[in-house]
């Protein structure tokens, strides 16, 4: 008999903790701070989805704990966005999904590649854009696929001048690319591979 009432009691407690997650966030429940960033949603507040509701909470404690210097930024995106037409948006969401899709493995790798775009220099980088965005989307894939292959080509050779030296000296030659900047290391390899 006792088991029956604590398995009854467990599944009145888990079904309650579910239709309350299901509920979503009362505006009661949100801090000060919370509420003042939110303010314009209160009337509106207990007709949001519950999930909209716990991501508008979340998205108010992220905010709240940025930097100057983050919500700045943050501020300069939401305007870029809001600047966008319906089908600047559409593709937008569209690329994010299919990221989204990716392996973690090629998440990686073009997080990867944007960071080193990020650390090239402003000339390079306007000019990389501009020859990308002048490109059809042939040019675009050959391009792609030779960089690919370049880069590639690259490292094999670096990777074989590397072996080629006594174990001393790859030690020393390895600690001294980790000590470079991006694009000193870049320099180095196309130098040794060229």
């Amino acid at each position: 008999m006792k088991t029956r009432l604590s398995t009854l009691i467990l599944l009145c407690l888990l079904y309650s903790t579910t239709v309350f997650a299901e509920e979503g966030v009362s505006w009661n429940s949100l801090s000060t701070e919370e509420q003042t960033l939110l303010n314009d949603l209160k009337d509106k507040w207990d007709q949001l989805p519950a999930k909209r509701q716990q991501h508008m909470q979340k998205g108010a404690d992220r905010w709240s704990k940025m930097t100057y210097e983050q919500k700045e930024k943050a501020k300069q995106r939401m305007q870029r966005w809001q600047s966008l037409d319906d089908d600047q948006k559409a593709k937008i969401r569209e690329r994010h999904q299919k990221f989204k899709d990716l392996s973690p493995e090629q998440q990686k790798r073009i997080k990867k590649r944007k960071q080193w775009f990020k650390n090239l220099p402003e000339a390079e980088r306007k000019a990389l854009r501009e020859k990308f965005d002048n490109m059809t989307p042939e040019e675009r894939k050959a391009f792609r696929e030779k960089r690919k292959n370049k880069h590639h080509e690259m490292r094999q050779k670096m990777r074989e001048y590397m072996q080629s030296l006594p174990e001393s000296e790859r030690k020393d030659l390895q600690e001294k690319l980790k000590n470079m900047s991006p694009k000193e290391r870049r320099e180095y390899i196309q130098k040794k591979a060229g």
